[in-house]
C-alpha cells in the first residue's frame, strides 16, 4: 500500500505543476496579445493625428482660397482684370440677357427673345452666343520697347 501513496503523491505534484504552467503560459501569450494591441492602437493614434493635422492644414488653405477667389469675383478687380487682359466687356443690357430652362431652351415671355425673333437670325442659339458676355473684343497691349513681350502678355507694364 505504501507504493500506491507514493504514486498519488507524485501524481498530484504533476497535476498541479501543470496547471501552474498552464497559467503561466497563458498568461505570457495574454500579455503578448495585449502588447501587440496597444502597439497597434499606437500606431492607428498616430496615423489618425496625421491625418487631423493634413485636414485642418487643407481647410485653412480652402480657406484661403475661397477668401481669393471672393477678393477676384469684386466688381473693381473684374474691371482691373478685364483692362490688364485688354478685353473691353460690359455688362448686357436688359433686353440682352436671355435665360434658359431646364431642357435648353429659353424661357418664354422675355425682352431678349422678342428681339431675336424679329431679328434676322435663323439660329437662336447663334443670336443668344452673340448677345451675351461671350462676345468680348480683344485688344492688343501697347508694347513699348522697354517691356518684354512676356511682361506684356502678363499685362506687367512699366
Amino acid at each position: 500500500m505504501r507504493r500506491n501513496r507514493r504514486i498519488k503523491k507524485n501524481s498530484r505534484f504533476a497535476t498541479s505543476s501543470m496547471g501552474v504552467a498552464s497559467l503561466i503560459i497563458s498568461a505570457f501569450i495574454m500579455m503578448m496579445i495585449f502588447f501587440a494591441m496597444n502597439s497597434r492602437c499606437s500606431a492607428i493614434t498616430r496615423e489618425i493625428g496625421q491625418k487631423e493635422k493634413t485636414l485642418k492644414r487643407l481647410e485653412s488653405e480652402l480657406t484661403r482660397e475661397n477668401t481669393r477667389w471672393d477678393e477676384m469675383k469684386v466688381p473693381e478687380r473684374l474691371r482691373v482684370a478685364l483692362t490688364r487682359f485688354g478685353l473691353e466687356m460690359d455688362i448686357p443690357r436688359e433686353d440682352q440677357i436671355v435665360r434658359m430652362g431646364k431642357s435648353g431652351v429659353p424661357v418664354p415671355g422675355q425682352l431678349a427673345l422678342s428681339r431675336l425673333r424679329n431679328s434676322s437670325s435663323s439660329s437662336v442659339a447663334a443670336a443668344i452666343g452673340g448677345t451675351t458676355m461671350a462676345r468680348a473684343q480683344v485688344r492688343r497691349p501697347r508694347v513699348s520697347p522697354s517691356v518684354s513681350r512676356r511682361q506684356a502678355r502678363n499685362g506687367v507694364r512699366k
